[in-house]
Formats: structure tokens, sequence, C-alpha cells
């Protein structure tokens, strides 16, 4: 750039030897500049490097060319603003659409989800629902056959204090026969809640864990010290030592029961 400077400077003072220097003009382009500040910078700006001087008088601006050049400028940079803008809200509009497809799917992925909940709970609370029914059931047959045997045993103390032989009456349908055996839940968990020598234990245990398994958890969790002997007081049942080898499902105890537990 100095030495542009000094070019030009150079240029001014080789026209003024032989003649006024009025300008320096690039002869790249033939563009006319008014000293060596304006060609140092159409230097800069346009990358040409030849200039020599020139008597050709630049005359200033009248007010109403300085205008309409401050117009021109403000026309061109309002041009590129507008064109920029354009740029940024094509940029805009397009990351938008990225933004809402990938809010489309992860909505959709959470209906989806939403809806194999509500089909899985609903099973479950179906499920439940027959299992209690058939609970009531077993439990209103207990407390008639309960009220049979109540009935049979007063009407022979009445024979017997009567001195005569009560007739022979049909024997009471076997617990077996009367009670409707617990449908396989289709349950996969069951929650339990024993009342043990040591105090209530309370858990929910996967439907094929035997009895046994939970025998040991509730030694485990201190609760009892040895051997238990589990019972169902509805309907009334008590369970063998060979039914302890059996799931909580194959036992009826799915999704849920209440056990007593007592000390072998």
């Amino acid at each position: 750039m100095d030495m542009l400077k000094n070019k030009g400077q150079g240029a001014v003072d080789s026209a003024t030897a032989g003649g006024e220097a009025k300008s320096i003009k690039c002869t790249d382009c033939g563009k006319v500049l008014r000293n060596a500040d304006f060609a140092s910078f159409h230097a800069e700006k346009s990358g040409h490097t030849n200039f020599e001087e020139s008597t050709e008088e630049i005359k200033p601006l009248t007010e109403e060319e300085k205008k309409e050049r401050l117009a021109q400028m403000r026309a061109k940079l309002a041009e590129k603003r507008a064109a920029q803008s354009k740029i940024d809200a094509e940029e805009a509009r397009a990351n938008e659409k990225i933004r809402r497809k990938a809010g489309q799917d992860q909505t959709l992925a959470v209906e989806e989800m939403k809806k194999k909940e509500a089909i899985k709970d609903q099973q479950r609370k179906a499920a439940e629902k027959k299992a209690e029914l058939e609970a009531k059931a077993r439990v209103k047959a207990q407390i008639e056959a309960d009220k049979r045997e109540r009935a049979d045993k007063a009407a022979r103390d009445k024979a017997l204090r009567e001195g005569r032989t009560q007739e022979a009456t049909p024997a009471a349908p076997t617990q077996a026969a009367t009670l409707p055996k617990p449908a396989a839940s289709t349950s996969n968990e069951s929650r339990l809640r024993i009342r043990a020598p040591g105090g209530q234990w309370m858990g929910t245990l996967p439907a094929e864990t035997t009895l046994a398994q939970v025998e040991d958890m509730v030694r485990k969790d201190g609760k009892a010290s040895g051997p238990l002997k589990f019972s169902q007081t509805f309907p009334r049942k008590f369970f063998t030592d060979a039914e302890k080898a059996q799931s909580l499902r194959e036992l009826g105890l799915v999704p849920n029961a209440a056990l007593e537990a007592s000390s072998a």
C-alpha cells in the first residue's frame, strides 16, 4: 500500500513537472481516482496494480450528487440485507421442519407405548376381577357347606337327647366337590400378606414362586425361626408339606392372597 502511495505521489510529482497532475488513473480498468489514498483503496478492492498520473481533473460532487451516491449505497446495503434475511428465513424454516419431524416421531412413540401399557393394564384388571369373583364364589360355597354341617350336627344332637335314632341324611358334599377349583390366573405376580409368628410379612413375588421359597423368605426376614404351617382363612384351607413344592399359581394364590403361618 505504501509503495502504491509512493508510486501515486511520484506520478503526481512527475505530472507536476510536465503539467499539473489532477488525478491517478488505473490502467488496468481505466478508472480515474482522486489521489493516492483512493488509488490504494481501489487496489485493495480490485487487486489492480498498474496506475499512472493523469491531468484529468475530478470535479467535486455537488450536494445532489452526494445525496444520490448516498442513496445508491443505502439501496445496495438494503438489498444485501434483504438477501441475507431471505437466506436466514430459509434456514430457519428448514430447522423448524426438522424439529417438528423429530417431535412428531417422539409423540407417536409415546402414544404407542401408552396404548400398549393401557392394554396390559386392562388385561391385568380383568384377570384380578375374575380371580376376585372366583374367590367370592368359593367363600360363599364354604359358608353354605358350614351351614349344612351345623344343621346336621344340631339335628343329630337333638335326636340323641330325645333318645331316638336320626334317620340317615345324605352326607354333605365334600369341600372338594362343593367349592369350585381356583382357575389359573393369567397374572404373573402374586401380592402376599402373611401373618407370621414374628409379625406381618408382605411382598410381591413371581407367580411361579413355590410356597417353600416363600417360607424361606419369611424366615430370612426374621418373621419366623423354624418350619412353618401355612393356612388360608377364606376360603378355609390348610396347606400340606407336599403342597409347599407347588407354585403360588398352582395353589390359587395369584394375583393376591392373605395367609397365616404358624410354627410347625
